[in-house]
């Protein structure tokens, strides 16, 4: 005989959540390029990024995307989708350009300024820290560097405190390669060499970051879909 209860539908899954810098556009490039008098150093990788996210769509590694022009933006539709749907937030995976502890989205930044609970960011991520599927969800900064040097350590603490879940992040230049892939737990300390993907002089003194390559430290690729298990 089979129950009411087991015929009614199973919880929906936590969802998952792509968003990508939607600023970074080969018009807005060029426009930038004229008013500083030099040539574009990019196309822009915003189509890049939109194609990427079909993908995670395509391969159902991502329930809804967005292309976002600023983290308020971003905050407010991971939450908004999240209610809309009744259903938790699994995963958020942000693309864009970052560095030594911090991380952009069109003209705004979030780095360990915007984490304090008197900025203006801070209901924001109140918000999504409530909707998101406890601690061990995931945040994923796909950005360069912002997790590298002693200030992107600072910074992954402070953002795994603030939100209250894993976050990840790299400590190299990333690109088709993804080098640094580290990541910690809230009340976790950033355990990885701080010179990771950081180029020093003869002094030990940083001058910037290096690039990925696949014989670095914890690499993954472009078309990875997931955090690995251990990255």
């Amino acid at each position: 005989m089979v129950s009411w209860a087991s015929m009614s539908p199973a919880p929906e899954r936590p969802l998952r959540l792509v968003i990508f810098d939607a600023t970074d556009t080969p018009g807005a490039r060029a426009r930038g390029a004229l008013r500083e008098g030099a040539a574009p150093r990019s196309p822009g990788l915003s189509p890049a990024w939109r194609a990427g996210a079909l993908l995670h769509r395509i391969a159902r590694a991502a329930d809804a995307t967005l292309g976002a022009s600023s983290w308020p933006e971003a905050l407010t539709w991971a939450a908004a989708e999240a209610g809309s749907r009744g259903r938790p937030i699994a995963s958020i995976q942000l693309w864009g350009h970052g560095g030594w502890g911090w991380m952009s989205l069109g003209p705004t930044r979030l780095d360990a300024a915007a984490l304090a609970p008197d900025h203006p960011f801070a209901p924001l991520l109140d918000r999504v820290r409530a909707r998101l599927a406890g601690p061990e969800a995931l945040c994923w900064l796909r950005c360069c560097s912002a997790f590298g040097n002693h200030a992107g350590q600072r910074f992954a603490e402070s953002l795994a405190a603030r939100l209250g879940c894993r976050v990840a992040g790299h400590t190299y230049i990333i690109g088709v390669t993804q080098s640094g892939t580290r990541a910690l737990r809230p009340g976790e300390r950033a355990s990885w060499d701080p010179r990771e993907g950081v180029r020093c002089n003869d002094r030990g003194e940083p001058l910037g970051a290096l690039w990925s390559t696949r014989g670095a430290p914890s690499t993954v690729s472009c078309f990875t879909l997931d955090l690995p298990e251990r990255p």
